[in-house]
């Protein structure tokens, strides 16, 4: 079973502080990460799907110039991310100026992971 389905709204505080709905909470039982997506939004990856990344990027030849620049974007700024008390998640300044993310954001199931997009810009994706 996939453990990340569906879209939540939240608000993300002064200090980068945002609830994960705890449906999501769940799908995480051990260390998770919080990176820089792709087209403008953030993901949260469980330790597990990062090594599957790390293993297909072992496989991969270093030499190979497109594989070197997604390590460099995707690993640069990874942070580890854990709960507080409240379930709530700090962003970081940098990671949330990345996705444009300011007083609100939907964090959405994609199946394997979670992405943390600034709301509007989640809402224009999917053309609503």
């Amino acid at each position: 079973m996939l453990p990340f389905l569906g879209e939540y709204y939240h608000s993300v505080d002064s200090k980068g502080r945002m609830i994960i709905p705890s449906k999501f909470r769940d799908g995480f039982v051990e260390i998770f990460y919080l990176c820089k997506g792709f087209e403008d939004c953030l993901m949260i990856l469980s330790s597990n799907e990062v090594q599957k990344i790390e293993t297909k990027i072992k496989e991969t030849h270093l030499t190979n110039k497109d594989i070197r620049q997604f390590m460099r974007i995707f690993f640069s700024g990874m942070v580890d991310v854990s709960f507080d008390p409240q379930g709530r998640i700090l962003i970081p300044k940098s990671l949330r100026a990345f996705a444009g993310i300011d007083k609100e954001a939907a964090v959405v199931g994609t199946g394997l992971y979670l992405e943390i997009w600034q709301r509007e810009k989640w809402r224009r994706k999917i053309g609503r």
